[in-house]
């Protein structure tokens, strides 16, 4: 009994080549993207430590600005400064507002572009 050809199966090496180079932007993006997200986490988890302290409700906004700045300084955070918070306190309740982006550059004119925007809000009952 003769048979036919077998078709062949999987991807040919133009295939892999366009597959790699998917990936290599993909990974290129991702390792650019990773740092601004670890110290936004810092910046968070710095703003909630303030924030969740007992003392805060008699804090004056300008003593928040520092003890969020301490922390800041502490942690090493560069992508914001503490004078770039919208720090307000009315009506018994009092937020931190973060807003400010990060360009990363990948090649050429091409960069990666991350908004952070969360306002963060304690209820300190006066």
């Amino acid at each position: 009994m003769i048979t036919g050809p077998s078709r062949q199966r999987g991807l040919s090496l133009i295939g892999w080549v366009v597959v790699l180079i998917i990936l290599a932007v993909f990974g290129t993006a991702a390792f650019r993207m990773v740092p601004a997200y670890m110290e936004y986490n810092t910046i968070r988890s710095a703003i909630n430590s303030v924030l969740s302290d007992s003392k805060t409700a008699l804090m004056s906004e300008r003593e928040v600005y520092d003890a969020i700045g301490k922390r800041f300084t502490i942690n090493q955070v560069n992508a914001i400064g503490v004078r770039d918070l919208d720090i307000q306190k009315a009506g018994g309740q009092l937020s931190v507002g973060v807003d400010y982006e990060v360009r990363e550059p990948m090649f050429y004119n091409v960069f990666v572009v991350m908004e952070f925007d969360h306002t963060f809000s304690k209820n300190i009952g006066q």
